[in-house]
């Protein structure tokens, strides 16, 4: 009896040290900071994460600062749109975090280009615990603002984390099981039958995947983004998203970007539909920003009814002519969002 306690206080001190946080590991890359960007690294369940802090001009780290985590869109990377967002905030005198999710761009985990959405949430949860120790930054004035699929992701992140203290989404997609049920995802070509037949069968695309690689460790990637010409014999949406991923002189040039994600991870990309539940946003403020001439503006819009039947502090916002991914890159249309965002973050992380 008495070895048997022994092995089981030996199990419990294992156990605590291997539940180590990750902020107690060498995070930090650099011994100086500098206002623009500063490379950095965090751990997200053991995970090495690559992210870029931006901070604002005349930088002071004993000084107190409001922070944002900026949230890339699915299979997107820091260098992307989130990175243009970050850059742009931390010029309006926040300290801000973007970062690649585990399995894209320059962060670790295995294998590549999983768009594993309850994943995505807690490397989320790890960046805030990242960010909220960052020198300078007062952790309790932090929010999130979430790109394209990256929305979903941050209000799913709003309900189970209460450490955020207001949210926003640009150009926002929210909800996943219905995205996949809507007869307009990127695998349209190969799907027939009902919206729930059309589901299913992305599912046992996500099934077969996950079988194959447990039997012969092949991962099965699919396009997340079709090519410029495949696109063609899609919708607008899809036609947009290739000019602007796809486009070099875009989302295509980042150098640690590639359009491709792994089949396997289909399943979990439908896993929430978090505007269903805007009540659980408990306080927490949210801003939701659209083009009046995106595609996806009726997920943010139904964010917003829900949130406002729920009686919760919310608000949309819409920039005249602006597509969807006019809001990723396109100066006229981001400066307008940047203008809307500074004006919302300074009144909700006071």
């Amino acid at each position: 009896m008495k070895k048997l306690k022994l092995m089981s206080l030996s199990l419990v001190a294992t156990a605590m040290l291997s539940a180590a946080p990750a902020i107690a590991q060498s995070n930090f890359l650099g011994d100086e900071y500098q206002a623009g960007k500063n490379k950095v690294a965090f751990l997200s369940e053991n995970v090495h994460i690559a992210g870029n802090v931006f901070l604002p001009p005349h930088y002071d780290e004993n000084k107190s600062y409001p922070a944002i985590v900026v949230i890339t869109p699915a299979s997107g990377v820091k260098e992307q749109t989130a990175g243009i967002y970050a850059q742009k905030m931390a010029k309006e005198g926040y300290i801000t975090l973007a970062f690649d999710h585990r399995t894209y761009g320059e962060s670790g985990g295995y294998p590549r280009g999983m768009e594993n959405a309850p994943m995505k949430v807690e490397d989320i949860k790890n960046a805030i615990t990242f960010l909220s120790n960052f020198p300078g930054v007062d952790p309790e004035r932090v929010g999130e603002l979430g790109i394209c699929s990256g929305a979903g992701y941050s209000i799913q992140v709003a309900i189970q984390d209460t450490r955020l203290d207001s949210v926003a989404t640009v150009s926002g997609f929210v909800d996943f099981t219905d995205y996949g049920m809507g007869g307009a995802t990127q695998y349209m070509d190969q799907l027939t039958g009902d919206p729930i037949e059309q589901y299913r069968q992305q599912i046992k695309m996500a099934s077969d995947a996950r079988q194959k690689y447990y039997e012969t460790g092949e991962v099965v990637l699919v396009d997340g983004i079709p090519s410029a010409e495949k696109a063609k014999s899609m919708n607008e949406f899809w036609v947009r998203a290739a000019d602007y991923y796809r486009n070099p002189e875009r989302g295509a040039a980042a150098e640690n970007y590639s359009p491709l994600r792994a089949a396997m991870s289909l399943d979990t990309r439908y896993a929430f539909n978090p505007s269903e539940n805007m009540e659980l946003i408990g306080d927490t403020p949210f801003l939701a920003i659209v083009g009046t001439e995106a595609l996806t503006a009726y997920f943010s819009e139904v964010a917003v009814k829900r949130g406002t039947e729920a009686g919760k502090n919310v608000q949309l916002f819409e920039i005249e002519g602006a597509q969807h991914f006019d809001l990723y890159d396109q100066d006229k249309y981001v400066n307008q969002a940047i203008d809307k965002l500074d004006d919302f973050f300074s009144k909700t992380l006071r």
